[in-house]
């Protein structure tokens, strides 16, 4: 990306568009291939049995909890770089970065740490059998040292994406996906001479690929010649001055993204005592949502670069034509994607299952979820673009009205109105339409372009 020596005067909406798309797709190759990784690690220990298919469930609210914590970190790190990269500040993206490199190792360790440590108590909280605690306990701790990994290299891609970088973490995502499938078949199955661990292969394969995918990132930034990177000779030495600016940014996002994740998982335990199709169909509905979460990821960390990126250069009025021609490409995508949804669901469920009773209630479950798309996309991408702006206290504020609202609209629809599933993916289309309202007027304030980071 160009630094504030070379912004020219105006852009037109062609060349806007085309450096989101520069920028977001990447991102949304990356969000596919994490969802596929996923999905080979289930494919491959839902052969297994039903003990060590639970016991990988179990591993996952932890883990998104964690990562909703780093990716706040994330958003604080990519507002300052992504200033300083606009301004041409040089120094002061190295040092920027630095200052992530260190909160992201230190705090990741702290959780890595606690991980292990908690892994009995987390997995018994988290509401496992007798019979499955145990495996699921086991495997916490071994994914452990993976997720100090994932969270560092999650601050240190936010960095590079601040810069217009958003390629390296997609190469290096390809290697611990492709690596991580490899050694989970190997693991799990026993072969190659390696015995067969069953679920427990599953810990190691993902804990040894994250690590060597860090790795991996770290040679990156140490023999990059300009933009986020880190030398030897400097890293010890720490701007307590910008750790402290990338704190205040981060926090609150951290905040609202752990805020989020324990509203879903409560949400998610109304759904759970609606019966196994119920829950089956509604697994199966949030494989679909998916789709549209990758595709307004990309267009969401775009703009979150391109906006700090104007900002650092003095140049708010091209903030808000990027944001625009964002917000315009997003919600148009993933509209067509609700019509999609809304007016062919069957093929796609049919992917999944063929039972009549979950494929019936899949299909009525989709269609509401279709209706929430482009209003997903609205959210999401001024999310990233206040975001990139620094602006996170809002964004906090707006996470806690809609996670009330769906948690108060699920009880009552499932509960008191008995609607049951489509209940409550009515009430998660209340969640979207007040949180799309509310971060619009928050836009259309304009206060946002005089955050100070």
């Amino acid at each position: 990306m160009q630094t504030a020596t070379t912004l020219p005067t105006t852009y037109t909406r062609r060349e806007i568009r085309s450096q989101i798309i520069h920028l977001a797709w990447p991102v949304i190759g990356e969000q596919l291939l994490t969802t596929m990784a996923t999905m080979v690690d289930a494919i491959l220990v839902g052969h297994l049995d039903k003990l060590s298919m639970a016991a990988i469930g179990f591993t996952q609210p932890p883990y998104w909890l964690i990562v909703g914590l780093f990716t706040g970190l994330g958003v604080g790190v990519n507002a300052l770089v992504a200033r300083f990269q606009g301004a041409g500040r040089t120094e002061e993206i190295e040092s920027a970065t630095r200052a992530g490199f260190w909160l992201a190792l230190l705090l990741g360790a702290v959780a890595g740490v606690l991980m292990y440590l908690l892994a009995p108590w987390i997995a018994r909280v988290a509401g496992a059998a007798p019979d499955v605690a145990p495996m699921a306990s086991h495997l916490l701790r071994l994914l452990s040292p993976g997720v100090v990994a994932v969270c560092w290299s999650m601050v240190m891609t936010a960095a590079l994406r601040a810069t217009g970088d958003t390629r390296t973490s997609l190469v290096i995502n390809v290697g611990v996906n492709v690596l991580n499938a490899a050694l989970a078949y190997t693991f799990i199955y026993g072969h190659f001479g390696v015995p067969a661990f069953g679920v427990i292969g599953a810990g190691y394969a993902t804990s040894t690929a994250r690590c060597l995918g860090a790795l991996l990132l770290m040679a990156i930034l140490l023999r990059r010649k300009a933009g986020a990177r880190l030398h030897w000779q400097s890293l010890p030495r720490v701007d307590w001055g910008l750790l402290k600016r990338v704190l205040r940014v981060g926090y609150v996002s951290s905040t609202e993204r752990m805020v989020s994740t324990l509203a879903y998982i409560a949400y998610a335990i109304m759904v759970a005592k609606l019966g196994t199709a119920a829950v089956a169909s509604h697994n199966i509905s949030i494989a679909a949502e998916n789709v549209s979460w990758m595709l307004a990821s990309g267009f969401a960390m775009a703009t979150a670069a391109m906006v700090g990126q104007r900002l650092g250069a003095g140049r708010p009025d091209q903030a808000e034509q990027v944001i625009r021609e964002a917000t315009i490409m997003c919600v148009a995508l993933l509209g067509v994607l609700g019509l999609v949804f809304i007016a062919l669901p069957g093929p796609y469920i049919g992917i999944f299952t063929n039972d009549p009773a979950v494929r019936a209630l899949s299909a009525s479950v989709l269609r509401i979820a279709g209706f929430t798309e482009a209003a997903t996309g609205l959210v999401l991408t001024l999310n990233g673009a206040l975001s990139g702006a620094g602006d996170t206290r809002p964004l906090f504020l707006v996470t806690i009205a809609g996670g009330l609202v769906r948690l108060g609209a699920a009880a009552l629809f499932i509960f008191g109105f008995g609607w049951g599933l489509q209940g409550a993916w009515a009430a998660a289309l209340c969640d979207w339409l007040i949180r799309a309202g509310l971060i619009w007027v928050r836009y259309r304030s304009g206060s946002w372009k005089t955050v100070s980071v």
